[in-house]
Parts: structure tokens; sequence; C-alpha cells
């Protein structure tokens, strides 16, 4: 699919202002704080699941390479689309779905700063423990694709000990609760 092609699909999908594409956006979604640089075809600021699931089916169906991201803060080059592709970037799902306390369990979307869920649980007396070094402007989906940890993990476990459950979008455009 030519570049034209793809940009006009994927406005269609997530709306023209969640579409960016010039070089300095390109540029700028390349790279992570890691050594690694990359440069993607297209950024795409989905605003919800099933936005999500349209881009990956559109990409699947054209072999596009697609790379998630949070803020970007990793070491470990976990962002860079070294293959080029879309990016598809998480801001706008930022949202805290539920804060269920008898439960002690909090559903949030992928694009939610690791530290103002800690801010929120804290008000209410609970802690979300894994706390990151960039936990300011990390996210949390970020911190799950990264499994991220910080000096609290020592006795408490990381990202991955903390999740019970997730929706996930599959390569084809799959929703799958887990």
């Amino acid at each position: 699919m030519n570049k034209e092609t793809l940009i006009t699909r994927l406005r269609d999908i997530v709306g023209e202002d969640n579409v960016l594409f010039s070089e300095m956006d390109l540029t700028l979604y390349g790279y992570d704080a890691s050594m690694e640089k990359g440069r993607p075809d297209a950024v795409v600021l989905p605003g919800s699941t099933e936005q999500v699931s349209q881009v990956m089916a559109l990409a699947h169906e054209d072999r596009i390479p697609i790379v998630g991201r949070g803020s970007g803060t990793n070491l470990s080059g976990g962002t860079i689309p070294s293959r080029g592709g879309i990016v598809v970037h998480f801001s706008r799902m930022n949202r805290i779905l539920e804060i269920d306390i008898p439960n002690r369990r909090v559903t949030v979307e992928p694009g939610h700063i690791t530290l103002d869920l800690q801010n929120r649980l804290l008000a209410e007396g609970f802690v979300y423990v894994p706390d990151p070094a960039s936990q300011k402007v990390s996210t949390l989906g970020g911190n799950l694709g990264e499994n991220s940890g910080g000096p609290h993990c020592l006795k408490y476990g990381v990202t991955s000990n903390h999740v019970l459950g997730m929706t996930l979008v599959l390569p084809n455009g799959d929703v799958v609760p887990t």
C-alpha cells in the first residue's frame, strides 16, 4: 500500500487529527530513550479498543509492521519502529475505567500515567507497587510491555506480578479479554 493510501485509511479509522506523518513527527517517533533509531511510515493515536482493532486489521491485511508506544521512556528500544510501519501511540487512551477497592482491582487504559495511578490509589489508602524511575511520565501499557520494575519491586514483584487480566488486540484485529 502506498503511503498516501495508508494515511487516508488510518484517518478514516481514527480521525484526521490523530494520524501524524510529517517529517518532524516521523523523526520524533523513531526513537526512545535507548540508543537505537528507526523511522515509522505513520503514527496513529487511537481513542478506543475498537480503533486499535481496526488499525491492527488494516496492518495485518497489508503486512505492515506495528509498534505500540506509550511515553517512549524505555531504555531497551522496545518502541523503535526498526522496520518502519505504524507506531500506535496510546496517549489518548489514558483513563482509569474503574477502581474497585473491595476487590483490590483497577481497570485502566494503556496510556494512563503510572504516577497518576499511584497517587489516585494512595488517596484510597492503597498502593500500586511498580515504580519505574520514569513513573512521572511512563504509561501503564508501556510498563506492561517492558515488564517495568523499580526499587519497590525487589520485594513485591514487577509489573507482570500485579496484572490480573487485560484486553488484547491480536495482529488480525480480534479483541480478546484474558
